[in-house]
């Protein structure tokens, strides 16, 4: 059972996120010749002051 975890900037839309799980899915199945309900995905919405790079949020680099 595979498990996706995808980490994004808060502010995705959940149809955005459903598009993405259903092509990830689709690709997992496909690949790896498993039923779709072996499939787990996991969002992960992040702030942009909980993101650092290099000493900078990404807020403050917006």
């Amino acid at each position: 059972m595979p498990i996706v975890k995808i980490s994004l900037f808060s502010g995705r839309s959940k149809e955005i996120k459903r598009k993405i799980a259903k092509e990830i899915t689709e690709c997992m199945v496909k690949n790896l010749q498993i039923p779709p309900e072996a499939v787990i995905i996991i969002f992960e919405d992040i702030e942009k002051h909980n993101f650092v790079q290099a000493g900078v949020s990404a807020e403050e680099s917006s």
